[in-house]
């Protein structure tokens, strides 16, 4: 273990009841927010964003327009972005337009809920958070300057714009959607080796800027007909047939599959019995099953060959099931209760995925808009995220609804969600904790901590250190259980469902402390960062520190830290040599929970 002066200094904590939290320095100030009466009164929609650029002001420093913008916004959630008129063609507007609409419905919320929301983040919290959250790792070194040094008014926007064009973004989008489409893929070696399929798929899909409902209806209809051969064609093409396979072709896993992924309904407690505490009933399950009864496998008692589809053929003319249980049979229906028409003999999953990509589809761009919320802001706006049920409302319904039919407006492009989410003022406010009031995380009146992902967690090592692992060229996303990366994302793994839920094992926590990667990589001998900091002759130790900070924390060190540091560096650290005290004043800052958070 390495040895630091302090104990206080061995971890750099975030935690939200940290007062040390004061090192994030936040821009703007705090106002005190009254509510504003309207009884009797109408007011005009007005473009908020507009008003808020015409004076120059951001909306965190102006009571008046803190003030314009709760009464317009409390006026407006009257109006048809507050119920589901998903009927009606809605006629798509600007990013702009609804960051600004989303940020009047929250700043109405906050006001009728005596909420003082917390500051606006500072550049380094922004510029980290957005690299995260973007391209999956925080910044590097030189990208921090650079975004900190910039003087354009727009540079957040711009940052957005450069990270959603480059191919980081491409690469974590693709994990994001593995792991949220086959969480459980993990879990059995024969289905790992069909992974790198399915990302390459996702990957090919993401690059072209596929529209979402498309990628969702050719993942329903892929062809599940392979004959003997199919094993060899799974492993080297891009293909989504993992999604059945991990499901073993199974109509009732498939069913609360494509139930819980696209549409946020669970129908797992209906598969036995009607739903306890929900609206759905046995036969509505098995009438969702139906659309996936065609499948036949030869009769086995190999589990394996049966999960890998060994022989599978279907049979597209199949539009009932017979219940297990009972022996009931029962016609394919959707979960609103219509049956198909079957015209032009249709197949089955292809009737399915035409109503499920439906613009008209109560449920399918609610999912994904919340699932993206979720995957930005670290719990959605229906929570759990695949939870959508009478029972369980979202916090911001209409907030839910302007995205949602923005999203259909938009041809269910993916980016302009994106684009949107990371404009808002409730994406954009500081982590830190200010009052008391916003402590309840459904206000969303401060940016969530939130555990990275082991892809995040890597790949931000990395980048710190300077560490470039090479990746396959006929597949980048083939993960070699030998290689340093293979091995960390192995002991990472993480099921929880929630980022805010993230807990750091025994194992995960000594490997950081003294596992073989981070100590080599903490090492003069083996990080090309701090080897180029240490031994760069025309940098002060001051500028050291700075740039050791930098490169890991993405920010400069406090004044505190400055003084402790700086005299741990001055002093030699516990071995009376500079540079071994740098490299464990590095150790101690990737180790830290500032390090393995995004806030």
């Amino acid at each position: 273990m390495r040895s630091l002066p302090d104990p206080d200094l061995r971890t750099v904590r975030a935690t939200s009841t940290d007062k040390t939290l004061a090192s994030f320095t936040p821009s703007g100030c705090e106002l005190e927010l009254k509510p504003v009466s309207l009884r009797g009164i109408r007011v005009k929609r007005v473009n908020w964003t507009e008003t808020v650029r015409r004076i120059g002001s951001s909306p965190v420093k102006n009571p008046l327009i803190l003030a314009v913008g709760a009464v317009c916004s409390l006026v407006w959630q009257s109006s048809s972005y507050a119920q589901d008129s998903r009927s009606a063609a809605i006629a798509p507007i600007s990013v702009e337009a609804a960051a600004a609409e989303i940020d009047g419905v929250f700043q109405a919320a906050w006001v009728s809920n005596s909420v003082e929301p917390a500051p606006a983040a500072t550049d380094e919290e922004f510029v980290r958070r957005l690299y995260l959250d973007l391209a999956g790792r925080i910044p590097a070194a030189s990208e921090t300057r650079e975004f900190l040094n910039s003087t354009s008014p727009e540079k957040r926007s711009e940052l957005v714009e450069r990270l959603l064009d480059g191919p980081a973004f491409v690469r974590h989008f693709t994990i994001i959607w593995r792991n949220a489409l086959i969480p459980q893929a993990f879990n059995e070696p024969g289905t790992r080796a069909l992974v790198p399929g399915f990302e390459a798929w996702l990957w090919k899909h993401f690059s072209e800027e596929t529209p979402y409902d498309e990628i969702v209806r050719e993942l329903i209809t892929t062809p599940i007909d392979y004959g003997n051969d199919q094993m060899g064609l799974l492993q080297s093409a891009s293909s989504p047939s993992a999604f059945f396979i991990v499901r073993q072709l199974q109509p009732e896993n498939l069913a609360t599959g494509t139930c819980r992924a696209f549409l946020g309904v669970r129908l797992d407690c209906a598969q036995c019995h009607d739903h306890p505490f929900d609206k759905w009933k046995r036969d509505q399950f098995w009438n969702m099953a139906a659309f996936y009864s065609g499948f036949q496998r030869p009769d086995t008692d190999d589990a394996e060959n049966a999960a890998m589809m060994m022989n599978v053929r279907e049979n597209n003319a199949a539009h009932s099931i017979r219940v297990p249980s009972t022996g009931h049979v029962v016609v394919a229906k959707f979960l609103t209760g219509d049956e198909p028409g079957w015209k032009d003999d249709a197949p089955p999953r292809k009737v399915l995925a035409d109503w499920v990509t439906a613009r008209d589809n109560p449920w399918f761009a609610k999912m994904a808009v919340n699932r993206l919320w979720a995957q930005f802001l670290g719990q959605g706006l229906v929570q759990p995220v695949d939870d959508f049920s009478d029972n369980n409302p979202p916090s911001h319904p209409a907030v839910l609804s302007l995205l949602s039919d923005q999203f259909v407006a938009h041809n269910y492009d993916l980016k302009f969600l994106v684009r949107t989410i990371a404009s808002t003022r409730v994406y954009q406010t500081t982590s830190r904790q200010t009052h008391q009031s916003q402590s309840d995380p459904t206000h969303f009146a401060r940016a969530a901590l939130r555990g990275l992902t082991p892809e995040q967690f890597f790949d931000s090592l990395a980048e710190a250190v300077g560490y470039y692992q090479p990746y396959r060229t006929d597949n980048p996303f083939v993960i070699d259980a030998d290689t340093p990366r293979g091995r960390f994302l192995e002991l990472f793994r993480d099921e929880t469902e929630s980022p805010l839920m993230k807990e750091t094992t025994i194992l995960q926590a000594l490997a950081m402390m003294n596992g073989e990667f981070i100590d080599n990589a903490t090492t003069l001998e083996n990080s090309q960062t701090l080897r180029a900091v240490v031994d760069f002759p025309l940098m002060s130790d001051d500028e050291k520190l700075d740039t050791l900070f930098i490169a890991s924390l993405s920010r400069g060190p406090t004044e505190s830290e400055r003084a402790a540091f700086g005299k741990f560096i001055a002093d030699g650290g516990t071995t009376g040599d500079a540079a071994i005290a740098m490299a464990d004043i590095f150790w101690a800052l990737l180790n830290s929970s500032e390090f393995l958070l995004n806030h």
